[in-house]
């Protein structure tokens, strides 16, 4: 949405964006109100998709988005780990715990 230099903190501590015509206004305050702090992961049936936790976009000293080491440890293994269904993902020490979560 680009909304950037439009944002503006409003009542109740609600960033909103004052841009006339912006399709969602409230975009960032409901992304900042989820509280998930862990990687979800959907697997299907041929593939997988990751929501990382925002905390990944600030950490470029240990590559953040881009250096992610759940997305990498998926990606290598040689088939699906799971069932389909998206699963909130942990990093263990020599190993990645998945728990169930509903869609």
């Amino acid at each position: 949405m680009g909304c950037g230099q439009t944002l503006f903190l409003g009542l109740g501590g609600h960033v909103t964006c004052s841009l006339i015509g912006c399709p969602s206004p409230d975009a960032v305050a409901l992304i900042l109100a989820d509280p998930e702090t862990e990687h979800l992961v959907d697997f299907s049936d041929h593939d997988f998709t990751i929501l990382h936790p925002l905390r990944e976009r600030l950490e470029e000293d240990q590559g953040g988005l881009w250096g992610c080491v759940i997305h990498r440890q998926i990606q290598a293994l040689a088939g699906r780990p799971m069932p389909p269904g998206r699963y909130r993902v942990r990093q263990h020490p020599g190993y990645l715990g998945y728990e169930a979560v509903p869609r």
